[in-house]
């Protein structure tokens, strides 16, 4: 592995650089979001349809168009909005894994993706399931199931809810990448230890204002989207089938969660990007790797021959790579002990 030829060029990007190099992201790897992503949300997306589906189902047998089902049908599109919200990073650990493998690898297979998300499974999916409210709000919704429409359940609870996950989200969006290729542990016996807590504070906190800017300027660019992906679907189901009906169970149950869905996956690789331009202007990733993958050709370690190696715990000391010691998994290099 040469650490200073990757697959994505490490440099600094402007924002909408970014956004272009996501759209070839797409391109050049279709299976991180038809194979990677699709894996991690089937569970989710048959979930969602359990503690939601009933609601346009049971307002169908009395008619969807009526003044009566608009309650029902808006509850149903808030909580389905809201458990993609929160449901998009736990689904994407496949595609995150993937793709920050691929940046420095050609392709790794599923197989290795697969054994790494089940390995790391309790440490991401008590971050991205548990505190982040994606299975509490599951949980209040099936206690929820087959009740009638209320104001403060249906309207000023979700908005409780996104209000919290925004907060965090804006402030901390890089918990996936840190957890699964940084894998910093959740605590550690050893103050020497980087946990996620000191990496997300020292990743997230001198970037603060410029990540909450960015994933405001990038939530709205994807509400636009799926917005456009929404009546995308409408519009070819009209022009080939001749159904222009919005109120019906296909576009309530099929076409509605589809565009979240499609919109969520782009996210992460957007998020994934973010994170590589964020690495680089804190910690000058690009100089880091050139001078690591220099090294390893001259003296076949990160550091000279005559340098005498530092002494490091097992869990603090820089991520190795592929070719260093462990043919074991590897994680994105990290700042060690910057």
């Amino acid at each position: 592995m040469q650490l200073d030829q990757t697959h994505v060029v490490i440099r600094l990007r402007k924002f909408t650089e970014i956004g272009d190099l996501s759209l070839i992201m797409i391109r050049r790897y279709p299976e991180a979001l038809l194979v990677g992503f699709g894996a991690g949300a089937i569970g989710w997306v048959i979930t969602n349809m359990i503690l939601l589906g009933w609601i346009p189902w049971e307002e169908s047998s009395y008619g969807l168009d009526d003044e009566a089902a608009f309650g029902e049908v808006s509850r149903y599109l808030i909580w389905m909005t809201l458990l993609v919200t929160l449901q998009t990073p736990a689904a994407g650990v496949f595609t995150t894994l993937y793709l920050g493998q691929a940046v420095f690898e050609k392709r790794p297979t599923w197989k290795f993706v697969r054994s790494e998300v089940r390995r790391q499974f309790k440490r991401w999916f008590w971050v991205l399931g548990i505190q982040r409210l994606a299975v509490p709000t599951m949980i209040l919704l099936a206690f929820r199931w087959g009740q009638p429409v209320s104001g403060f359940w249906d309207i000023c609870i979700p908005l409780i809810i996104l209000g919290w996950a925004v907060v965090v989200r804006a402030n901390r969006p890089f918990a996936p990448e840190i957890l699964l290729l940084e894998q910093c542990p959740l605590r550690a016996s050893s103050e020497s230890v980087i946990t996620m807590s000191k990496r997300s504070k020292s990743l997230h906190r001198p970037m603060s204002g410029e990540l909450t800017g960015r994933f405001a300027s990038v939530s709205l660019i994807l509400a636009g989207i799926a917005f456009s992906c929404f009546y995308t679907l409408i519009s070819f189901r009209g022009i080939t089938l001749g159904f222009w009906n919005f109120m019906n169970l296909t576009v309530l149950l099929v076409f509605f969660p589809l565009a979240l869905w499609l919109v969520a996956s782009v996210s992460v690789i957007i998020r994934l990007l973010n994170y590589l331009d964020t690495r680089i202007r804190l910690e000058g990733w690009e100089v880091e790797l050139s001078v690591r993958a220099e090294a390893l050709r001259q003296f076949g370690s990160e550091e000279p021959a005559n340098a005498a190696p530092e002494p490091h715990s097992q869990d603090s000391k820089p991520a190795e790579t592929k070719d260093s010691v462990k043919p074991k998994a590897q994680r994105i290099p990290t700042a060690g002990a910057k």
